[in-house]
């Protein structure tokens, strides 16, 4: 069992090994404003005249993805707490990702990992995804009040990465310090 242990050790350390080497497969980034937001629960945001060059954009991203949403607008961070707060406690609100208990000032919202086509995780972010349980940042619902802007970069990865992205998730999110989120 030992040597079992040993050689998942070494396939483990090879992909890492060559993001160290080579960096991640590519990157974009994209601003999002969220007073655009408009209501595209019954029409598919992927096709819109506003939105369809981004998708268009992610959909090339297969593989596995990290991604963190910064905010470039002026909010405190406790004002954001505080809206989503106000708004996960709303009527048919959908699920969210977690306050932290210990509130910091930060720019960054949030930061994510996905292990394929990261275009249909950010349709759940934005808010647009018909199964409420299912967490995202839901900012159609609370963050046009705000004026919010973010940036969305997205890293994405070679496939052999798929089963580490959860270490490099938890490692930047201890150098970003997200507002929401539960990393270990």
């Amino acid at each position: 069992m030992e040597n079992t242990i040993k050689e998942i050790s070494r396939n483990a350390v090879i992909p890492l090994q060559n993001v160290s080497k080579n960096g991640v497969k590519r990157r974009k980034e994209f601003n999002i404003n969220c007073c655009d937001l408009e209501d595209y629960n019954h029409i598919n945001i992927t096709n819109s005249d506003k939105y369809e060059k981004m998708f268009t954009e992610l959909k090339e991203f297969v593989g596995p993805c990290l991604y963190y949403f910064e905010i470039t607008s002026d909010n405190l961070t406790s004002e954001i707490i505080d809206r989503i707060k106000q708004y996960s406690t709303s009527e048919n609100s959908k699920s969210i990702p977690a306050i932290k208990t210990k509130i910091i000032e930060s720019k960054i919202l949030y930061v994510g990992k996905v292990k394929r086509h990261f275009w249909g995780r950010l349709i759940q972010h934005l808010g647009y995804y018909k199964v409420n349980r299912t967490q995202g940042l839901q900012l159609f619902y609370w963050a046009k009040e705000l004026n919010l802007n973010l940036k969305l970069t997205v890293f994405e990865f070679e496939a052999e990465m798929i089963n580490l992205m959860e270490v490099l998730e938890n490692d930047l999110a201890k150098h970003l310090n997200p507002i929401l989120g539960k990393h270990k």
